[in-house]
């Protein structure tokens, strides 16, 4: 059904949805506006960009924890997927405030 790679790219395109997306994003944008490398103009659409792009980085990074502990302690074979599946799982609890937001 679906091997690692397709569910990486599942994960990947729930992150990028709630980097855009997501209610948080007020959040994050005075923390982006600090943290804008000196190299890019400090304009509306770069914060907006780098802010985005830290909301998806954020949640690539705790929707793996749940993912990554369990194939620590549990799980010992590197070719199964249960532990991708746990990780689509966490981003798509870290994606439900979109959602609701939505409706």
């Amino acid at each position: 059904m679906f091997d690692r790679q397709n569910l990486l790219l599942l994960i990947l395109g729930l992150a990028i949805v709630n980097g855009i997306f997501s209610p948080y994003l007020s959040i994050a944008i005075p923390v982006s506006a600090v943290l804008l490398p000196e190299i890019f103009p400090r304009t509306v659409q770069w914060v907006l960009f780098w802010s985005s792009i830290l909301l998806a980085s954020a949640t690539l990074l705790f929707s793996g924890v749940p993912a990554a502990l369990y194939e620590r302690l549990v799980e010992r074979d590197g070719k199964s997927t249960t532990s991708m599946w746990i990780w689509l799982a966490g981003a798509g609890v870290l994606t439900l405030p979109i959602v609701q937001r939505m409706f």
